[in-house]
């Protein structure tokens, strides 16, 4: 068994109970409790951007690998690449703007430029991150964050229970319980959250945003039965376990009600289910197994399948990174904010569709060619040539947004002229999270339009908590498009709008 010997930069003050005792590991963080540093356990950082450098020269060891975290971008530590170590970056949270969010945490990444890169949470952003030049980028399964937990012989006292956060970011999951009745929904610490997993008939689990949370492991490894949202195969979640034998999965509210009502009345299948889901995470995704496959990787370069992401063959190409990314943005946090998204593709580039894919509850429709009418009204519409809008405008249903990726500059006019006669104008687009605001733009990738409704009708951003509709000006559309963009990148964007221009028949 393999124990290195660690130092861990952490942002932010950790209790004396997240100290290891063992002195294999030493956390410098801001404000550390005096008995921990007395105890060799702690370094107290003074500043959030400092030399790694000097915090080593005070360690008793010389460590075996450095590790942090890409949460706070306001923690800057310096000297990273003279260490004569490895340096260790695991990924948080990449479902929401809130911690900077997708594009933001990558940029936080290339500056450190760590040597490895890890998530304990769903694979299916890792692809940005390889693409976007990062190295040694792969995926350990949530467990290695868990404290270990081992089920007591328990009788079923509750029927359904959820148990976790209703907070304004959870959207799909408040609208999701709202839906239920009978349902015992309470917020309680970790413990008392596993004891009643195991004394539950059914623990309801739904995700943030189509994601693959600790929820689905507490869960399992308290040997409760999990009914969880049936989130895409590029979460991995069905690389770990099948549904029907370790877990069961819900596409909507219906089916979750269908399911409730049959495992309430077939219980001995709910046990059998839940007894198969336990055995296996004890067996293959135990904190112990996780975390010797982390140093066996960082230290002898030994990871299987899945864990390194074949998975997920999207991280072979690095077309139009910034313009996807910003649009993956985007889109992800409008469906976080709508318990469904109905999407058109229309004529875009096939690495744009395939990094949607990922999203659960956002159904795409891709057409690559004019293949006649279609029946939907879509909430969304994406189009990466001005010549398409004539033609998938009529798709669009009211309120919803046409989005026009990397318009060219000289046909902006000409483009909105266009779309106001179908009643769509250029707007921005912010959404808010415990009273912070943040913006949802595409820079100078993109154009957001929104379909507006009738003088008299609901107006633009009505209806929908959380979200705000600002309509903007021609001139203000430009200059977004030409802010984001250097000399030499307008310079090529503009040469190539009037070689297009000039080209036409």
């Amino acid at each position: 068994m393999l124990t290195p010997k660690e130092l861990l930069l952490y942002p932010k003050p950790v209790p004396i109970a997240g100290f290891d005792q063992s002195g294999f590991r030493i956390i410098a963080c801001p404000n550390p409790p005096i008995e921990a540093v007395e105890r060799g356990w702690a370094i107290a950082l003074s500043s959030s951007s400092f030399d790694v450098r000097q915090i080593v020269q005070h360690l008793p060891f010389e460590p075996d690998f450095v590790s942090l975290s890409a949460r706070v971008m306001s923690f800057q530590p310096r000297g990273l690449h003279a260490l004569n170590c490895p340096t260790v970056m695991k990924l948080g949270d990449t479902f929401h703007p809130g911690d900077g969010g997708l594009s933001q945490m990558i940029r936080y990444c290339q500056r450190l430029n760590c040597d490895y890169h890890w998530t304990y949470q769903s694979p299916q952003h890792l692809h940005f991150f390889a693409e976007a030049g990062l190295k040694n980028v792969f995926w350990l399964p949530a467990s290695i964050v868990l404290d270990p937990y081992i089920p007591p012989a328990s009788e079923k006292t509750y029927t359904v229970i959820f148990r976790g956060s209703k907070s304004e970011l959870h959207c799909y999951r408040n609208y999701l319980l709202e839906k239920l009745s009978d349902i015992d929904i309470q917020t309680k610490d970790y413990i008392s959250s596993l004891q009643d997993y195991a004394r539950a008939q059914i623990v309801i689990n739904a995700s943030l945003n189509g994601d693959l949370n600790r929820r689905v492991f507490e869960v399992l490894m308290a040997g409760g039965f999990l009914l969880s949202d049936r989130i895409r195969p590029e979460t991995g979640l069905f690389e770990l376990f099948e549904e029907g034998v370790h877990l069961e999965c819900y596409g909507d509210e219906a089916e979750l009600s269908e399911k409730i009502w049959f495992y309430l009345a077939h219980p001995e299948k709910a046990a059998q289910i839940a007894a198969t889901g336990h055995q296996r995470l004890i067996e293959c995704y135990s904190p112990e197994a996780i975390q010797q496959k982390l140093y066996r990787y960082i230290f002898n370069h030994e990871i299987e399948a899945p864990f390194r992401g074949e998975h997920d063959r999207r991280s072979r190409t690095a077309f139009k990174l910034q313009t996807r990314i910003k649009l993956y943005e985007l889109i992800q946090e409008l469906q976080r904010l709508y318990p469904a998204l109905n999407i058109l593709c229309y004529q875009i580039a096939p690495e744009i569709v395939s990094d949607l894919r990922d999203l659960s509850r956002s159904h795409l429709t891709y057409i690559q060619a004019n293949t006649g009418e279609l029946d939907s009204n879509f909430q969304i519409v994406l189009v990466d040539q001005s010549d398409s809008i004539e033609h998938c405008i009529s798709y669009l249903a009211p309120l919803g947004f046409f989005i026009v990726l990397e318009p060219q500059l000289i046909t902006i006019q000409q483009l909105n002229q266009q779309l106001e006669k179908h009643h769509c104008f250029p707007i921005e687009l912010s959404t808010k999270l415990f009273e912070q605001s943040y913006p949802l733009i595409l820079e100078g990738h993109g154009i957001v339009y929104q379909k507006m409704m009738p003088e008299g009708g609901m107006q633009a951003g009505e209806g929908m908590a959380g979200l705000a509709v600002d309509r903007i000006s021609l001139k203000k559309v430009i200059q977004q498009q030409v802010k984001h963009l250097s000399i030499v990148r307008l310079t090529v964007k503009v040469s190539r709008s009037i070689r297009s221009l000039l080209h036409r028949p």
